[in-house]
């Protein structure tokens, strides 16, 4: 018995699912990018990284990425690849993306992060600083550094180089030792910064984060997630010879829901053949080639359940079948109340639903579904079933 299922009672929804993944220094690609000839045989060919003596060319690498994510098209949705803030600004003389003359990448599996790298998941440790994305492509430190240019101590003003080698000032207002604050002034706007540490003989200033140089200082790379690579701007700052990487994959799971409706005259007669009569059905029997003789059905002819009908020119054609509702009554399908009021947990000739088949177009058996407990298919209510699966 089939029944076509309206589009109106079929449901896809679709949902993220999300996988946790963490990787060491054996678990992913390192590989180096840097700026240069590619032809020099004796420089482009290296087999640093993590690719078990592999050889690639580290300048050829480097061209890659810059003409595929560092083209200067960032701020073009339709040309760009990888994601960009939503303000599309331009701070000072920085675009958000910046690749100096070489750079540490981590090239994912595609196994390992599904449709793409979920977004504000990446966490990288190499042991003493730890990096993560902020939700729009770029890889951010957890502290701030500044390379101190000069320091003006009668005017206190103080001049860093930027990722750009530009070189910048502020004018430092106050520094209070004891709640480890810095009071700046920077194009005539007083910010706040909190300090983690002065280190005058390395010209270090480190703080928790600049406000007015947030997409510039603070930049350490960029996560591109639909490709799975983490690039990491220099080399000399980050410690390849240990480092954890922790990021979720994404991939996208959809859930199908299927309401199915047996209306009370739907599903509701017996499949027990000693239920079932059968009208004019003709058989013949041929003799094969091989001497077997086999009953070829000529005509399939009709089937009537077993009830009791009068016909047209008033013949009475009797197919009820015996029963044990009462000695003295023959059952059939309209003795159904009857057989209830006497025998409420029967079936009678209703069947039980245990099983529920979806097929498709072209009648194949696309799924199965079990029922926790048979159902009984009454021809007097209706009985909904809703099928749910994910793909």
């Amino acid at each position: 018995m089939l029944k076509r299922i309206p589009k109106s009672d079929i449901s896809v929804r679709p949902f993220k699912a999300y996988k946790e993944w963490t990787r060491t220094t054996a678990g992913a690609s390192l590989l180096i990018a840097q700026n240069g000839n590619y032809a020099d045989t004796d420089t482009h060919l290296i087999s640093e990284g993590h690719l078990s003596g592999s050889t690639y060319n580290k300048h050829s690498l480097y061209g890659q990425l810059r003409a595929t994510f560092y083209n200067g098209r960032e701020d073009n949705p339709i040309e760009r690849f990888g994601i960009k803030t939503n303000t599309f600004t331009i701070i000072t003389a920085a675009k958000e993306r910046y690749i100096s003359d070489n750079a540490l990448v981590i090239s994912l599996p595609q196994r390992c992060i599904g449709e793409g790298i979920k977004k504000k998941s990446v966490l990288l440790n190499d042991g003493s600083i730890t990096y993560f994305d902020d939700g729009f492509g770029n890889l951010k430190g957890d502290g701030t550094d500044l390379e101190i240019d000069t320091i003006n101590l009668d005017t206190n003003v103080l001049q860093f180089v930027d990722l750009t080698n530009v070189i910048s000032s502020f004018q430092i207002n106050s520094l209070n030792l004891e709640n480890n604050t810095v009071n700046v002034t920077y194009q005539a706007q007083i910010y706040t910064l909190v300090l983690i540490k002065i280190d005058f003989e390395n010209n270090v200033l480190e703080v928790e984060s600049i406000p007015f140089l947030e997409n510039i200082i603070n930049y350490k790379g960029n996560v591109f997630y639909n490709q799975g690579l983490i690039v990491i701007e220099s080399t000399g700052s980050f410690n390849q010879s240990t480092y954890t990487l922790n990021y979720k994959s994404t991939q996208t799971i959809y859930e199908h829901e299927y309401l199915l409706i047996v209306n009370e005259d739907e599903f509701n007669v017996s499949q027990n053949p000693s239920a079932v009569v059968e009208i004019g059905k003709e058989t013949q029997r041929y003799i094969t080639s091989d001497g077997k003789t086999m009953n070829v059905v000529t005509n399939p002819g009709t089937k009537y359940i077993r009830k009791k009908s009068i016909l047209e020119n008033g013949n009475v054609l009797d197919y009820r079948i015996g029963s044990d509702v009462k000695s003295s009554v023959s059952g059939g399908f309209e003795h159904y109340d009857l057989s209830g009021s006497v025998d409420s947990t029967g079936s009678f000739l209703s069947p039980f639903i245990t099983t529920i088949g979806l097929y498709d177009d072209n009648c194949d058996l696309v799924a199965v579904a079990k029922l926790p407990q048979p159902i009984k298919s009454e021809p007097d209510i209706p009985v909904n079933f809703i099928v749910r699966f994910d793909t």
